[in-house]
């Protein structure tokens, strides 16, 4: 699980779009396995849960339609049950409108839904900013028992250290376009080499425990 801060403007979203072939580089290429890397010759292996979850779905579909819509038809529906016990939901939800469910229920649903194309790659951008942050525990909590199950690789983008800190086994930093620094060495106190990086960090530069 790899973290990916930095401030606004710094190029975290850019980078996320670049993945899963919303935007296309300048130059160079994205290789993944070694491999040059697109959405159309290798299929979907990447994919992107944003931050406004109520945008990212049909209000007007239920959370069945949400789930399948994407979805080869010969996906079984026992799949689809279990997909969503996977990230708390009974199938009960499969037939509420998606406008109806609070905005930690429908980051499951994306997250669900993620899971059912089966990639190895999924990037959060800034997926838990703006909730509650009870909820941002349990969804944190929730990311790291899913990565146990599946064995994904997750690309965590948050401006927020603490959620990165709390999840991911290494953090990058970006400035400008470019990875300015790299924190593999979890002993608080934290310590941070780039001016940006020390100022996501803040002063005092301890958290609380990681996820495990």
């Amino acid at each position: 699980m790899i973290g990916l801060m930095g401030e606004s403007g710094s190029g975290k979203s850019t980078l996320a779009k670049l993945l899963i072939g919303l935007e296309k580089p300048s130059q160079g290429q994205i290789l993944l396995d070694g491999q040059p890397y697109s959405v159309k010759k290798s299929g979907v292996r990447i994919l992107l849960v944003f931050q406004d979850s109520l945008h990212s779905v049909n209000p007007h579909f239920t959370v069945e339609q949400v789930l399948t819509e994407a979805l080869p038809k010969d996906v079984a529906r026992e799949e689809i049950e279990a997909i969503l016990e996977d990230v708390g939901l009974d199938k009960s939800y499969l037939n509420q409108p998606a406008r109806q469910l609070s905005g930690g229920q429908l980051q499951r649903i994306c997250i669900a839904r993620g899971l059912l194309l089966k990639p190895d790659i999924l990037i959060f951008d800034e997926a838990l900013s703006g909730l509650d942050p009870i909820v941002q525990g349990r969804l944190l909590r929730l990311l790291y028992d899913l990565w146990e199950k599946y064995q994904l690789t997750y690309l965590f983008i948050s401006h927020d250290f603490k959620l990165s800190y709390a999840l991911c086994h290494r953090i990058l930093v970006m400035a400008d376009g470019e990875i300015v620094d790299e924190i593999k060495d979890f002993e608080l106190p934290i310590q941070a080499h780039h001016p940006v990086t020390k100022k996501l960090i803040g002063d005092k530069g301890n958290f609380s425990s990681r996820i495990s």
